[in-house]
């Protein structure tokens, strides 16, 4: 795909929202991004800023007015507080979104206290399994 920096890869025409009754947080928005533009969106608690990247995201579609994305753009939300599992304690969660680093360190684990329960030969296949993991492990920022 090409880029062109004054292509106008996403816009948004006349959007508003309002919350029932009748708060009305968001009135005849319009903006345009570049690609390759860097956005701030700025404004006081409770003007709507959290409502407009909601709608810009795709994640609240109760708005009124028009919005255009180019193909092959997308657009993605980091949300100010996020649903978490309520069955899990916070551990569990961050080890869930780092899974496969929480994997090598726990075969890391395995490896080291099988290390005392075998012979030379097999010691030395464990060290090179241990050097193994450990090169992982420091590749993955662990």
């Amino acid at each position: 795909m090409a880029t062109n920096d004054k292509q106008v890869i996403f816009s948004l025409v006349n959007v508003g929202k309002v919350y029932p009754p009748k708060r009305q947080v968001l009135r005849e928005i319009y903006l345009g991004f570049y690609y390759g533009a860097k956005i701030g969106v700025l404004g006081l608690n409770g003007s709507g800023k959290s409502s407009l990247l909601k709608i810009i995201a795709g994640v609240d579609p109760n708005y009124t007015g028009e919005i255009t994305r180019s193909k092959g753009y997308s657009v993605g939300l980091l949300e100010q507080e996020p649903q978490l599992d309520q069955n899990k304690t916070v551990k569990e969660v961050v080890e869930e979104g780092k899974a496969e680093l929480v994997a090598l360190m726990h075969e890391y684990e395995a490896v080291s206290n099988k290390m005392g329960d075998v012979g030379p030969d097999e010691m030395e296949k464990l060290i090179d399994k241990q050097a193994q993991l450990q090169e992982k492990i420091e590749a993955a920022n662990g």
